[in-house]
């Protein structure tokens, strides 16, 4: 039975000579929903949830004050009136006012005479199997019997039995017989539910999809609605979608990634392993590289519904972060997303006359002439592609050699790396031999800006001595070690070398972070000689630090220093000479 279908069967059930039923159905298929509908329709009704309860009478007393919510005004203040001054009371609000209702000790008498002036009142008793475990399921059955034997009452159990405990299960099994009239099974959601969640236009892009999967849980619509919702609204608006990325797009890569996680808990499960030696193959292929999920989010759950552009892959691994971490790298994703939009897979300009191709490469020789310093490097690319792509097939001279292209850009080059947390290392692919020249030294002196850049950064913090932002020298050594260009690698050498290898002085009273920043420097040195092959470099460094004093405490700073660098008794003479 479809989880729509309660609303009939409450409606029927009000006129059935039924007088206790069991809705049952897994947790997420939508029954709560359709109960509240029928509820907020029907004031001969109440809801009570069973969630954490642990004895009866709180049970009684919580179906007492549902009734009151119901009850006339004047009744209520005339309820008051008999009560006050009472004792063991309890206070709460209905209907706005102040009440303080006695813990009445025989409860079922007093709803009873409260139904007496009512037609046939249908209490709702939910979460069933998330009762406390105080409370026995035997107790719960002999309190739907007792109240089912008055008059005017219906009663209407709520579970996912297959969460009952184990416990309670045996008691449930042996008792429901003789404690339930009916049973109702709910084993499908509404057809109109997940649309109704995601809004039409996401349904209409994720329907076919989803029919492949045939879970249970509307929660899993509902936490896809909620993801699409944040994504979208952290990209930005209209403008960021085209028809090389559209909202289309991201609605399939976050369906994509909420299916994996949510549904398959992280889990290649479309992968059949269990007898086929291939399909184990296959598994072992997709887990073992790093694009590997990607490909498969790709390859096995969006098999029916492709992306509107292959380059929007790039973007799903970011999109699969973003969900699992709920962090997402801004300035990454909109880099992606402008390089998407700006990229053309063959030059452009194709059913174009000769003279209007020249005319287009003379326009990008004059946008590259008269750069401002804050285009995006992506744009430049996208541009340069196409014009130097036309320039090879019509032999024609673009007029600007490489080398001068990447002097008219570096301004640019300086801004994003001034700008943004981290390099962007991916381009698009290029068949224009020039092209990929020019990507590949805008690569190279990005990396050279950036790690300039991270130099200057441990500088001021250095000099401002803010230890605790010792992460800035990971950021640095990552940078160092990416660098491949001798002349850069040899400037930086001899920058942190005159800016006393940003070493303090530990003397004094030391904590923690001065400390972590002392062995962070030592490593860096030690890597700057290694990797970049400079002799004498950490001597240099070490020899330095020994040099290094405060009146009054040089036997302590030796002594720090010995430790740091490893060094016995037998070394310290030589050392400090």
């Amino acid at each position: 039975m479809k989880a729509n279908e309660i609303l009939r069967v409450l409606e029927q059930y009000q006129n059935s000579s039924y007088k206790k039923i069991l809705i049952d159905g897994p947790w997420g298929i939508g029954k709560t929903k359709y109960i509240d509908d029928f509820i907020a329709n029907h004031p001969n009704s109440c809801y009570v949830s069973l969630f954490g309860k642990k004895n009866v009478e709180t049970i009684h007393q919580e179906i007492y004050f549902r009734l009151l919510e119901n009850a006339p005004r004047e009744k209520i203040k005339k309820l008051v009136s008999m009560v006050r001054g009472k004792t063991n009371s309890v206070d709460l609000s209905i209907s706005g006012l102040s009440l303080s209702i006695p813990l009445i000790q025989n409860t079922l008498n007093t709803i009873n005479k409260e139904l007496k002036e009512r037609d046939t009142f249908v209490i709702v008793f939910d979460d069933l199997e998330r009762k406390h475990d105080d409370l026995d399921i035997k107790e719960v059955f002999g309190l739907v019997d007792s109240l089912s034997k008055l008059d005017k009452i219906k009663i209407v159990l709520v579970a996912a039995t297959d969460h009952i405990n184990d416990e309670d299960n045996n008691n449930y099994m042996n008792f429901r017989e003789k404690a339930i009239d009916r049973i109702y099974s709910i084993t499908d959601f509404a057809d109109e539910a997940p649309k109704a969640i995601l809004g039409n236009d996401v349904w209409m892009v994720v329907e076919k999809i989803a029919a492949n999967f045939p879970f249970k849980n509307l929660r899993t619509y509902e936490k896809l609605h909620h993801f699409i919702n944040e994504v979208t609204q952290s990209l930005g608006g209209d403008d960021v979608f085209n028809d090389k990325f559209s909202r289309e797009d991201v609605y399939r890569m976050c369906f994509s990634t909420v299916i994996f996680n949510v549904e398959h808990k992280g889990e290649m499960l479309l992968i059949n392993t269990s007898d086929d030696r291939k399909d184990a193959t296959t598994k072992a292929m997709y887990e073992g590289v790093s694009s590997g999920k990607t490909a498969y989010l790709s390859n096995y759950i969006l098999k029916y519904s492709p992306l509107t552009n292959t380059m929007c892959s790039l973007i799903f691994p970011l999109i699969d972060e973003w969900f699992v971490t709920g962090s997402y790298k801004e300035e990454e994703i909109t880099t992606l997303i402008t390089t998407i939009n700006n990229y053309q897979e063959k030059p452009s300009s194709f059913y174009s006359s000769e003279d209007q191709i020249v005319a287009m490469i003379n326009n990008t020789r004059s946008y590259i002439l008269e750069l401002q310093g804050d285009e995006k490097i992506v744009d430049i690319i996208a541009n340069l592609t196409t014009a130097l792509s036309w320039c090879e097939i019509l032999q024609i001279d673009f007029g600007i050699d490489i080398e001068k292209i990447i002097e008219l850009i570096h301004s640019n080059i300086l801004y994003e790396v001034n700008t943004m947390d981290g390099l962007n290392s991916w381009y698009p692919p290029a068949d224009s031999e020039n092209v990929r020249k020019i990507i590949s030294r805008i690569i190279q002196v990005s990396n050279n800006e950036y790690l300039k850049k991270q130099v200057l950064d441990v500088k001021l913090v250095f000099e401002s001595r803010r230890f605790e932002k010792y992460g800035i020298l990971n950021a640095l050594q990552d940078a160092l070690m990416a660098n491949r260009d001798e002349a850069t690698q040899r400037e930086v050498a001899e920058t942190i070398q005159n800016n006393n290898f940003f070493f303090p002085v530990p003397a004094g009273i030391l904590n923690k972070e001065h400390w972590n920043w002392c062995h962070l420097i030592k490593g860096i040195i030690q890597r700057i000689e290694t990797q970049w092959q400079i002799k004498g470099y950490y001597k240099k460094f070490e020899l330095f630090a020994y040099s290094l004093h405060v009146n009054g405490e040089e036997r302590l700073i030796k002594h720090r220093l010995n430790t740091l660098f490893g060094k016995g008794n037998e070394d310290r003479t030589e050392i400090s000479h």
